[in-house]
């Protein structure tokens, strides 16, 4: 979680950012804050984090993308899972508030 801590102000600006920009972002985005992506996924699915009932319904559309995301074994796959549908990110908005 410290890597989620260091780098929340950048993964909000993700989160937030329009389509276009949301994948130019994740395009040059380092590999610890796509793992910082990846350690929120796996802690929302396995209730570590408590999310509100209505952003849960609208993350159940991505639950595939979520769950090829925390398994994929290194960072890199997981930057290319993240560049292909950067439309999984904005419900994580709630978040950062």
């Amino acid at each position: 979680m410290d890597k989620v801590k260091r780098y929340s102000s950048f993964i909000k600006r993700i989160v937030t950012a329009p389509a276009p920009i949301r994948a130019q972002l994740l395009k040059t985005s380092n590999l610890e804050i796509i793992t910082s992506i990846a350690e929120i996924v796996y802690n929302i699915i396995h209730k570590n984090i408590k999310v509100p009932p209505t952003t849960l319904t609208k993350l159940r559309k991505f639950k595939k993308v979520f769950h090829k995301l925390v398994a994929a074994k290194n960072a890199e796959s997981r930057k290319q899972i993240l560049i292909r549908n950067p439309n999984c990110l904005p419900p994580l908005s709630t978040l950062f508030k």
